[in-house]
């Protein structure tokens, strides 16, 4: 059951790393937006899709399945109409929801 928390906590540490390093590639320096929000990938979707089907693996469709899936649609969707200025672009998305969901397999499967 531990890996249901493992599958994102992992997955927020990879999309998260990708993100810093494609801004270190892209200014070519270190600079003080490593951390802003937005980018390419989308931790939140690779969280949250990680949960999802951790959840689903470990305990099959239940209550608490449908509750996170309905939850991880919102807080997807959100990611993409944020007041500011700042929001991911569909690509951004599916790319999060993609290596969220690979990490949840590898994880389950290890």
């Amino acid at each position: 059951m531990i890996k249901i928390l493992i599958s994102p906590l992992v997955a927020l540490f990879v999309t998260a790393s990708i993100k810093i390093l494609l801004r270190l590639i892209k200014n070519k320096k270190i600079s003080k937006n490593l951390h802003k929000s937005g980018g390419m990938p989308s931790v939140h979707a690779a969280m949250v899709s990680a949960l999802t089907l951790s959840l689903y693996l470990y305990q099959g469709f239940d209550t608490l399945f449908i509750v996170t899936l309905v939850f991880s649609m919102i807080i997807i969707r959100s990611t993409m109409i944020r007041r500011e200025d700042i929001k991911h672009k569909p690509p951004e998305i599916l790319v999060g929801i993609i290596i969220g969901l690979l990490i949840s397999f590898l994880i389950y499967f290890i």
